[in-house]
């Protein structure tokens, strides 16, 4: 990840000093597929673009057998004449794959969506995996299930998605039916014992949330929160950041998870390009107005990621008031994330770019 860089850079430099060429160094991933080209400069030799399900084992392959890794559409090299970018990539099936290494024992949440048909300006998804959403089918999320449950005694499991209540549809509408026909068949699988959905590592668009669904989730989820993304307390930052929805409507969900027996943790971005001092102030008491409800904050500082529309956009930096309030929902338990972490990881980030 762009966060990553500067220790993974030092590592493959302290390769190339031990081992020199007698090691192909590979890279792949988020960061990767933005910026092959600075990947290859320091030091790898090849560097997969865009989604690696079916790149990677193929650049395996060739690179076993002597063959030219370079005809593999989204294999990068120093000697290749085309960088691609992901979008210039056919999109992967994600049911011809399996969504965790059952074979050597390692499992995990299951990706259920890629990709998200909005364009969030502090967000590189629609960049690295495309504007178009696309799902697992339920036949094979159960199936891998039921191999994991069997083989290797998994007994509960989270979903993947950036929007989980879209799942099944086109990313712009919630699912009601198709939602609950998925959390049927998984949790009739025989040996697993709970089902988290919406919330951790997925989250919710507030427009989405409704009491129906909610509370037909309830019937089947075993997880008590729901991830919420608001990401800020004023209309106008969410306007600027693209993201389609409004405070009120944010409120909304929140009230309506509360209702249905969900404690919401809202996801809050402080420092967002174009955010004035008064409008971050707006968002840390919101989070507090948050608290009194019964609501938790996940929070973020803004990170200028490669990839996304705001990639060049100075990095978030919190004031001294904000910073202590945070601090205070903090220590009470009442706000969790890197928050604290993330403003020097942006300030690197950005240095880095050479914002």
């Amino acid at each position: 990840m762009s966060t990553q860089t500067e220790r993974v850079y030092k590592e493959i430099h302290e390769i190339r000093e031990n081992f020199g060429k007698n090691v192909t160094v590979i890279g792949g991933g988020a960061h990767a597929s933005v910026r092959p080209l600075e990947l290859l400069k320091n030091g790898f030799d090849y560097v997969v673009v865009g989604e690696g399900e079916k790149t990677f084992p193929d650049l395996l392959w060739h690179l076993i057998n002597d063959k030219d890794p370079l005809k593999i559409n989204g294999v990068v090299s120093a000697y290749a004449v085309h960088c691609p970018s992901p979008r210039d990539l056919p999109p992967v099936n994600l049911n011809d794959y399996p969504p965790f290494a059952l074979g050597m024992n390692i499992v995990g949440p299951i990706e259920i969506t890629r990709g998200c048909p909005y364009s969030c300006k502090f967000c590189c998804t629609p960049f690295l995996t495309g504007g178009k959403v696309r799902h697992r089918s339920i036949k094979s999320i159960t199936e891998w299930l039921q191999r994991a449950v069997e083989m290797s005694g998994f007994e509960r499991t989270w979903f993947l998605s950036p929007n989980a209540l879209s799942y099944g549809g086109r990313g712009r509408t919630a699912e009601l039916i198709r939602i609950e026909s998925l959390l049927k068949a998984v949790t009739s699988v025989e040996g697993l014992e709970e089902v988290f959905f919406g919330s951790f590592p997925s989250e919710v668009r507030p427009e989405f949330v409704s009491k129906p669904i909610l509370e037909m989730m309830k019937s089947y989820v075993a997880n008590k929160t729901l991830q919420i993304g608001l990401q800020s307390g004023s209309n106008r930052v969410l306007k600027i950041i693209n993201r389609h929805h409004s405070v009120e409507e944010g409120m909304n969900a929140i009230r309506i998870a509360l209702d249905c027996g969900f404690v919401p943790h809202v996801d809050m971005i402080f420092g967002l390009p174009g955010e004035t001092k008064e409008e971050m102030h707006k968002s840390v008491e919101l989070c507090h107005s948050l608290a009194e409800m019964g609501a938790k904050t996940h929070g973020h500082v803004f990170m200028p990621l490669p990839g996304s529309a705001f990639e060049n956009e100075p990095p978030g930096r919190l004031d001294q008031d904000s910073r202590r309030r945070l601090g205070e929902l903090s220590r009470k338990k009442l706000l969790t994330g890197s928050w604290s972490t993330q403003e020097i990881l942006a300030e690197n980030l950005s240095s880095r770019s050479g914002n």
